[in-house]
C-alpha cells in the first residue's frame, strides 16, 4: 500500500481520530485495575456465568462520555469500533450483556471509583493550582424515577433530570460533585463541594461566577489562603482578601476578558 493511499484510509482516520482524544491521554497516567479489588466485580461463583473485565470497560465508558455517547447501545457500537476497543485494553470488543452488566454494578460503587480515581489524579501531579466551580444539569429520560422536572434559567428552559455541581481543575478534570435537584444548588451544597475539593489538594486560585460571590465562600477559602475569584456577568473577574479568620477586607476588579 502506498503512503498516499494509506493516508486516506478510513482506519488511519479512526486511530487519529482517536489518539487526539484527552481520554487516551489520560489512561496513560491513571490505573484503573483497582476496581478489580470491589467485591462487585469478583470472580464469578459457581453457577454464575457473568464475566467482567472492569478496567477495559471503565476506559470505554469515559471514551464514549468524553465523545458525548451514552446509552448501552450507542456505547456498545462504538466500542465496535476496533482502534476503540483496542486503545481501551480489549482483546475483543465487549458484547452489549457486558456493557450493560458493568453499568448495573458500578452504580453501587461508583462514588467509591470517583474518590479513587481523584486521589490518583491528586498523587500523580494531574491537580492544577487553579480550581473552578460551577453548576451544570444531567438530563435523563422520564423513566427515571429519582430525577426530576427542573428549570435552566441559563437557557430559559425546563427539563427533566438532575442537577450537578462541580469542582473541577486542569483539563477540566473533575475533583468533587454532588448531585442535587435542580441546576442552582443551594449554598451549603455548595460550600460542602469546595471544602470537598480542598481536602484533595490545595489550590492557590479559586474560580466562580457572580452567584458563588457570597461571604460563606469567601470564608472557607480565606481559612485555607485560598484567593476567590469570582466572574461577574459583564466579564469582570473579582477577587476578595481575605483575613486570617476568613471575613471580607476588600475588594477589586483584576482584570476584564473580553466578551
Amino acid at each position: 500500500m502506498s503512503p498516499a493511499t494509506l493516508q486516506d484510509h478510513p482506519s488511519v482516520d479512526s486511530f487519529f481520530n482517536v489518539a487526539e482524544t484527552e481520554t487516551l491521554a489520560l489512561f496513560e497516567h491513571l490505573s484503573f485495575e483497582f476496581l478489580e479489588e470491589f467485591d462487585v466485580f469478583a470472580p464469578a461463583e459457581t453457577g454464575r456465568t457473568r464475566e467482567h473485565e472492569p478496567p477495559e470497560l471503565m476506559r470505554g465508558f469515559l471514551h464514549c462520555y468524553y465523545k458525548d455517547i451514552y446509552g448501552i447501545r450507542p456505547v456498545e457500537r462504538e466500542l465496535q469500533n476496533t482502534v476503540v476497543w483496542l486503545s481501551c485494553g480489549f482483546d475483543r470488543p465487549p458484547s452489549r450483556d457486558a456493557v450493560d452488566r458493568f453499568l448495573t454494578d458500578l452504580e453501587h460503587i461508583v462514588d467509591e471509583v470517583f474518590d479513587h480515581l481523584v486521589k490518583q489524579a491528586a498523587c500523580r501531579g494531574l491537580l492544577d493550582l487553579t480550581y473552578c466551580i460551577d453548576s451544570s444539569n444531567v438530563r435523563t429520560m422520564p423513566a427515571d424515577q429519582d430525577a426530576s422536572k427542573c428549570y435552566d434559567p441559563t437557557d430559559d428552559e425546563y427539563y427533566y433530570g438532575y442537577g450537578c455541581t462541580i469542582v473541577s481543575t486542569g483539563q477540566k478534570i473533575p475533583i468533587a460533585v454532588e448531585f442535587t435537584e435542580s441546576k442552582q444548588a443551594p449554598e451549603e451544597t455548595a460550600m460542602r463541594v469546595i471544602r470537598d475539593a480542598f481536602a484533595v489538594k490545595q489550590p492557590i486560585w479559586m474560580v466562580g461566577d457572580s452567584t458563588y460571590d457570597t461571604l460563606d465562600w469567601h470564608d472557607p477559602c480565606g481559612q485555607q489562603v485560598v484567593v476567590p475569584v469570582a466572574r461577574t456577568t459583564h466579564g469582570t473577574l473579582m477577587t476578595r482578601k481575605t483575613s486570617s479568620t476568613g471575613s471580607k477586607t476588600a475588594s477589586k476588579n483584576t482584570a476584564r476578558t473580553s466578551s
